[in-house]
């Protein structure tokens, strides 16, 4: 057989094949083409649904971040902070929309719940009714929007029920949380020269915490149960209830706390807080003066602003004591039978000139009024006793003479806010006072009793922070910047 007609039956043979392969290729794309568009209209319709369902959850969570961050912004450890919180939440919330801005969000009082931390607490989550019955550790906001009208997570799907009756709807809830991330207090802390809140003299003057208003002391150099000096560094970023690490090697992180006065922590409640006995004045006073307007990085103007008056008490040229005092602050006890006090918390001193200035930031308080008002501080403050040579008699002995003492305190004469306002009357000090004990540990826990104010009357030293004792203040004042933790 010629070789060409063989050649001519094999290509007729494999074209013929390849027929039958392209034919039985066109009969399986068709069988499949049906699976294959259904699956794509699954899919584009999953995408459609979800990406619905995606959308109101996204709209959901704004209107509970915003509802939670305006709750939270309210609470200031009193029950009408709660109430405040309630309203704003309500109100904030009905700003916002949902379904693509077609709908307003009805709020529900029952989506709103308060804690003691970003995960509810030991009590966890309860009602504004429960968190009033203790105020002062509310300081957390929940807002749950499964408790709104359930139209508000239900999302009608196009597509999705091709696959699945059940799949004809869906429903989506949001949640958030805030509170306090930080709180306005220097991590300085010093002993509380008595563990009892409030006393009174013979003369009637309140004395908190074995601190007397209008009397100056030198911070690091006091100590109620010994003649060594106790002063203690606390753990900016332990919260109470854990034990942090050891900071005194770690003082570039410690600065900025110092420059704005401010832990990073909600509350100093719930637990012993983290401290090291022996402040490192020598390494840190410096940033303690950006109070004054001198700043050293990391301080700058714009975190740590001065204080509006920075004039400082002038020991040579006291204008309003008629006797030069001995020094910046009251004398200390000489006695080494005494513990590290000064002779303002066990008189009679040996000179009028022995209390140190008096009364440049804060008067002397009658209890009187403390008992009147239930240890509440009125926002105009306690009565107080007179600069007259009979009050200062009656409070000082031997009495130092006021000489032409301003009708407001010397502090708000040159220049101070009357009232204290953060970031304005920065020269106080917010400092905890700890219950301190014998123990001699450097690195311990301690239990915070209050928060002192005390006012800078002058720039610190390596070795010395001299300031005015001026009240106690409560954490529900001072509470720093509020966020969303989940």
């Amino acid at each position: 057989m010629p070789i060409e007609t063989v050649m001519q039956t094999r290509f007729s043979t494999r074209q013929r094949e390849r027929m039958r392969r392209k034919g039985s290729e066109y009969g399986a794309i068709a069988i499949m083409t049906p699976f294959v568009i259904i699956i794509m209209i699954s899919m584009f319709g999953m995408a459609l649904d979800l990406s619905r369902s995606y959308n109101r959850k996204a709209e959901l969570q704004k209107a509970a971040d915003a509802a939670a961050l305006a709750a939270a912004s309210s609470l200031d450890g009193t029950s009408a902070g709660i109430d405040r919180a309630v309203i704003e939440a309500e109100q904030t919330a009905e700003y916002s929309t949902f379904a693509y801005n077609t709908d307003s969000v009805s709020w529900s009082r029952g989506a709103l719940t308060f804690g003691t931390s970003a995960d509810g607490g030991p009590g966890s989550w309860v009602d504004a009714t429960t968190a009033k019955a203790s105020p002062s550790k509310i300081f957390f906001a929940r807002v749950d929007t499964s408790a709104f009208d359930p139209k508000h997570g239900r999302v009608v799907n196009f597509l999705m029920p091709i696959l699945s009756s059940a799949l004809a709807e869906s429903n989506v809830t949001a949640t958030a949380v805030a509170g306090r991330d930080s709180i306005n207090v220097l991590p300085l802390a010093i002993c509380a020269n008595a563990n009892t809140g409030a006393a009174a003299l013979p003369s009637g003057e309140l004395v908190e915490y074995g601190f007397r208003r209008g009397v100056s002391y030198n911070l690091m150099n006091l100590n109620p149960i010994g003649r060594s000096p106790e002063n203690f560094l606390v753990n900016p970023v332990a919260p109470p209830g854990t034990v942090g690490t050891t900071m005194k090697n770690r003082l570039d992180i410690v600065a900025p706390f110092i420059c704005t006065g401010t832990m990073a922590m909600s509350t100093l409640q719930g637990g012993e807080v983290t401290v090291e006995r022996g402040f490192p004045i020598d390494s840190l006073y410096e940033y303690l003066n950006s109070r004054f307007g001198k700043y050293t990085l990391p301080c700058r103007a714009s975190t740590a602003p001065a204080d509006q008056n920075v004039t400082s008490f002038d020991l040579a040229n006291t204008k309003w004591m008629k006797d030069t005092p001995d020094g910046l602050s009251a004398n200390p006890l000489t006695d080494p039978a005494d513990p590290l006090l000064t002779v303002a918390e066990k008189g009679p001193a040996p000179a009028k000139t022995a209390y140190g200035p008096l009364w440049s930031y804060a008067k002397a308080v009658k209890y009187s009024s403390y008992t009147a008002n239930k240890g509440v501080e009125p926002a105009a403050g306690y009565s107080t006793f007179s600069a007259t040579v009979t009050d200062w008699g009656l409070l000082y002995t031997p009495a130092p003479e006021p000489s032409s003492y301003p009708s407001a305190t010397p502090y708000q004469s040159g220049g101070g806010s009357a009232k204290y306002k953060v970031y304005r009357n920065t020269r106080v000090l917010q400092v905890p006072l700890l219950q301190c004990s014998a123990s001699t540990a450097i690195s311990t826990t301690a239990s915070v009793l209050g928060i002192a104010k005390f006012f800078m009357t002058v720039p610190a030293t390596s070795s010395a922070l001299y300031a005015e004792f001026a009240g106690m203040n409560t954490e529900s004042a001072l509470g720093g910047h509020v966020r969303l933790y989940k």
